[in-house]
């Protein structure tokens, strides 16, 4: 009878795991065009408020408060990302990570999540986790959880998944 092939470990859901989390699957913020929206609600409220094209200048000054406002959410989005996570509900919970031939598996108390192989479009390797590409969606794996055997499961499997 063959051997069952595929592993279990599990993880924590705490802030060193959503920080790596987030720094490894962040996009890098590009400086102008980050805080292009913050620069266009500027302009937009300095022009209503210089020129009184209408009978108040609240609404000019609403969008200078908007575009310092969203100039923060930029510059602060980790920090802001980091705290959401960690209010959360499932901060602080156990994450049973499952790993077969038909693919992977989350489950965090009442909540599964299964993604097979071929819904996988690319399988990006880092120093400390995978990020599985599904589409426009990426899901990442900490390395720290896993052992040699485990990674050389996952690169096996998706590279077979992609032969087919």
């Amino acid at each position: 009878m063959p051997k069952d092939i595929g592993f279990t470990t599990e993880y924590t859901l705490d802030k060193p795991f959503f920080a790596e989390c987030y720094d490894q699957t962040s996009l890098p913020t590009t400086f102008p065009k980050s805080y292009l929206k913050g620069v266009l609600f500027l302009l937009f409220g300095a022009v209503l408020v210089m020129f009184e094209l209408l009978p108040s200048s609240y609404i000019g000054w609403f969008f200078i408060v908007l575009s310092v406002i969203e100039a923060l959410s930029v510059y602060f989005k980790r920090t802001w990302w980091l705290w959401r996570q960690t209010l959360s509900m499932s901060a602080g919970s156990k994450v049973v990570f499952q790993g077969d031939a038909n693919g992977v598996t989350y489950k965090n108390g009442n909540n599964t999540r299964s993604i097979a192989w071929s819904e996988i479009d690319q399988l990006e390797q880092s120093d400390l986790g995978f990020i599985f590409h599904m589409g426009k969606q990426r899901q990442y794996v900490s390395k720290s959880c896993l052992n040699d055997e485990n990674i050389a499961f996952i690169v096996e499997q998706h590279a077979i998944s992609k032969m087919n």
